[in-house]
């Protein structure tokens, strides 16, 4: 046998190997001059731990895992309200893409409702289920509301050209676009902080 029987020189040691397996150890060992060292050294070691003076006591499994428990730094649990507040800001995104949603479908139904309003099949029925009878003067100054920008209402914040509901829409895109910048920093700046701990806990 030219291939060397390391793998096998333990279970040879122990005596448990088949008798096929075990001559063929035995006869390799006698051409074998390095599975002979391997042997020698592999007894020696079991001598000695075999003179090695065992524990006088050993701790139990499960006592073991105790006081390793207790060793590990223990998680502080977060409050109730604490976890809600987090809770809410991881999902602050959804919110502002549901506010964005439901902003432009309300200007489109405010729209589509003020162009029904304007033609005169429109007019009469929504003054037909309104509560109070109002005089058809009042219609006149809604639909003129209607068509007018917020410069002719109020003067103060437009230009010429700019009507409400475009006014409107501007203000609830920037509004929402400000809001998610400062999630996205406040999130950055979690972000850091976090690799920051860790850096300091690895050194």
């Amino acid at each position: 046998m030219s291939e060397h029987v390391t793998e096998w020189l333990s279970a040879y040691h122990d005596g448990a190997l088949e008798e096929r397996r075990l001559r063929q150890v035995k006869l390799h060992l006698l051409e074998c001059e390095a599975c002979r060292a391997a042997l020698d050294t592999l007894q020696k070691l079991s001598a000695l731990l075999q003179e090695s003076p065992a524990p006088a006591t050993l701790t139990r499994p499960d006592r073991f895992v105790a006081q390793v428990g207790l060793r590990l730094p223990r998680r502080q649990e977060q409050p109730p309200g604490k976890r809600a507040l987090g809770l809410a800001w991881r999902l602050m995104p959804v919110g502002l893409l549901g506010a964005w949603v439901f902003s432009q479908t309300l200007f489109l139904v405010a729209k589509w409702l003020m162009w029904v309003w304007r033609t005169p099949v429109g007019g009469e029925y929504f003054a037909a289920i309104l509560p109070v009878a109002l005089p058809a003067s009042f219609w006149a100054g809604v639909s003129q509301l209607a068509d007018a920008s917020l410069l002719d209402v109020g003067r103060l914040f437009l230009q010429p050209g700019v009507g409400w509901e475009t006014f409107l829409q501007s203000a609830a895109l920037i509004l929402i676009g400000i809001c998610y910048c400062s999630w996205l920093a406040s999130w950055w700046a979690y972000r850091r902080h976090l690799q920051g701990r860790e850096l300091k806990i690895e050194n």
